[in-house]
């Protein structure tokens, strides 16, 4: 008690944020009926305990089948997403202090509030990659800067573990790597001649290699899921894209923006760029901000199509730079309090505005009636069949449900772009046979052919039509009407 009683009014305020945060973030989910489909995906991969999945490497696919298996509860889901959140702060707090003061560095956290990254996207999506980026990202920019300033060994060894565990997360890390070693060539070359530095790489490619060799044995097919991500038919959406990707980046970042701005109006502060600044301190922020938002707007150039959550996780540097370049004057007392207390309102509006949506909307994605479905499913098999039902197939949406809550866990077929699929032994899938679920008639037809690929031309496929009901939380419904197809196990 001693040491709360002599922390400073802005750093209790700072401890009381965190936690309000991380209730209230992680409470929101359990307005849903069932996970979304990033945790039911990162759950299902886990449970192939294998070094590689369809889109990502293994790595946010193992944590949350380890946290969803010890404590079998779809709040541990919701908790440890916005604990890894929480962490992301904390070290862009640590960031902050390098380049400014203590009050700037906290604000720099809780105008991040404002960022819809940290409150309605991993509010409404859960627990994916992304999420663990939100922490990572941070922890090894600071790991970094440590790196360049305090030549000790223990920095080199904690660097390479962090990027090696950022490659293992998801690809997207090279795009922080680059800034890092530009910087380096810029400010720090005498690294190069460290054998610290040569000891960290090789710590990080020892951590990613089960999973590059992974890659190399099953032709690297994770990587036409990105590729098909980008596709596009329209010569137009090679110029619309990256605008498109650059204006949701903003968009993400409007309310941290506005707080900052309603601060300098309240201080009646103009926007002069600071003095106080240096080369390196300077570059870092730039290339570590500037580099991923520009790589990403050029590959969408190039592929024609993005997706409005691309390159959030590289935003925790937004405040920081607000401060670093644009400085407000000196924080008062009250001034702090004026941020806070807007950090708290948009908290409660998102809240509020994400917590009915949850509520009202008749979505499958949000209130998929498990039971039901599963149980007609087992029903439908079980009347044709004396053999348990071993495997879904068709929309993963759908299926993925099924596995995680249903009793048996029956495996899915997922979807490999063609390739070899490393986790479904065809012969005893022949021999098993599979229920495929789709959204109409023409799914059926092609969910059917990808998932039993030793079908003949003769097989005949035959839809059969199946209806469920979505209720909101108010009892108001939805029926969907979708088809199911009974593969039936073969000799």
């Amino acid at each position: 008690m001693k040491n709360i009683k002599e922390m400073s009014f802005e750093n209790k305020a700072f401890c009381l944020f965190l936690c309000v945060h991380l209730l209230v973030w992680s409470m929101i989910g359990l307005i849903r009926t069932v996970l979304p489909t990033d945790a039911l995906e990162g759950i299902y991969w886990g449970s192939l305990h294998d070094f590689g999945t369809p889109k990502h490497p293994p790595f946010a696919g193992w944590v949350t089948y380890w946290i969803y298996s010890i404590f079998k509860t779809d709040y541990s889901v919701y908790f440890v997403s916005q604990a890894f959140i929480v962490g992301g702060f904390y070290y862009i707090y640590k960031l902050g202090r390098i380049f400014l003061d203590e009050k700037s560095a906290i604000l720099s956290v809780i105008l991040l509030e404002g960022c819809w990254v940290y409150s309605y996207i991993t509010g409404y999506y859960g627990f994916n990659p992304d999420v663990i980026l939100l922490f990572l990202l941070p922890l090894l920019t600071y790991v970094f800067y440590k790196c360049m300033n305090e030549d000790k060994k223990i920095n080199w060894v904690n660097l390479g573990i962090i990027t090696g565990i950022c490659f293992l997360n998801k690809y997207q890390t090279a795009l922080i790597l680059i800034p890092m070693f530009i910087w380096a060539l810029m400010f720090k070359k005498e690294v190069f001649k460290n054998k610290m530095f040569y000891i960290s790489v090789i710590i990080a490619f020892l951590i990613f290699l089960p999973h590059l060799l992974w890659m190399i044995n099953y032709d690297f097919f994770p990587l036409m899921y990105f590729e098909g991500e980008l596709g596009s038919n329209s010569w137009f959406n090679h110029i619309k894209a990256p605008f498109m990707l650059l204006f949701m980046q903003i968009c993400a970042v409007a309310g941290t923006l506005l707080i900052y701005g309603l601060l300098k109006f309240k201080q009646k502060s103009a926007l002069k760029l600071s003095k106080n600044i240096t080369k390196e301190k300077t570059w870092l922020l730039l290339l570590f901000y500037f580099f991923p938002l520009i790589f990403t707007m050029l590959m969408v150039a190039f592929g024609g199509a993005t997706r409005f959550r691309w390159g959030f996780e590289f935003l925790y540097l937004t405040p920081i730079m607000l401060f670093y370049f644009l400085p407000a004057n000196d924080i008062s007392k009250d001034d702090f309090k004026f941020v806070l207390r807007f950090a708290y309102s948009v908290m409660l509006i998102v809240f509020l505005s994400l917590g009915t949506l949850l509520a009202v909307e008749k979505n499958y994605r949000s209130r998929y009636p498990v039971s039901q479905i599963y149980s007609d499913m087992n029903r439908i098999w079980a009347n044709e069949y004396k053999t348990p039902l071993k495997y879904f197939g068709g929309y993963i949406e759908w299926t993925l449900p099924l596995t995680v809550y249903g009793k048996d866990h029956q495996q899915i077929i997922l979807d490999t772009n063609g390739y070899k699929n490393p986790w479904i032994d065809e012969k005893d899938l022949k021999k098993s046979g599979i229920m495929i679920i789709g959204r109409d008639e023409e799914h059926i037809f092609d969910d059917t052919k990808k998932a039993c690929p030793y079908l003949d031309d003769s097989y005949v496929i035959t839809p059969m039509p199946y209806s469920f009901k979505v209720k909101n939380a108010f009892g108001q419904e939805r029926q969907y009407d979708i088809f199911y197809h009974i593969v039936p196990p073969m000799d």
